[in-house]
């Protein structure tokens, strides 16, 4: 099952300077509604916009197609397509989008692997949303 939130050309939200302005995009891709969520509480709290949501590597790469986004959140544990998957594929089409893999089955060799399908940063559940805040922040450079 698909979820847009919102469509692409919707992004544009009045920003910290008053001025109507392109507010940045993340797609979240994870099976768990309840981790969907929370993310997408986090974010939004946080100023970006959460054009979509999907529950697998295959609908996500969808919705990546459709909404354009300009971060994608993935997690790795998913039915129909995991999101090593999803990542090599979504790099081969959308090279610039940072990908970020919030899972709880992080390991050093779970890490290297991530990196070598496309994916940035490698976040663990347990951890909470407050790093991987950070560094959607950081990808997205905003302050």
């Amino acid at each position: 099952m698909v979820y847009p939130i919102v469509k692409p050309q919707e992004n544009r939200e009045y920003g910290p300077t008053g001025n109507q302005e392109h507010v940045k995009s993340v797609l979240i891709v994870d099976d768990s509604p309840q981790i969907r969520g929370l993310l997408r509480a986090a974010l939004s709290q946080s100023g970006w916009v959460v054009c979509g949501e999907a529950g697998n590597g295959r609908e996500g790469i969808l919705q990546a197609e459709h909404l354009q986004p300009d971060l994608i959140i993935l997690d790795l544990s998913m039915p129909e397509m995991n999101g090593f998957d999803a990542a090599r594929e979504l790099k081969r089409i959308m090279p610039a989008v940072p990908l970020i893999m919030f899972t709880t089955h992080l390991t050093q060799g779970l890490e290297r692997q991530a990196m070598q399908s496309g994916i940035h940063r490698v976040f663990s559940k347990s951890d909470g949303s407050t790093h991987l805040i950070s560094c959607v922040s950081s990808l997205l450079n905003q302050p």
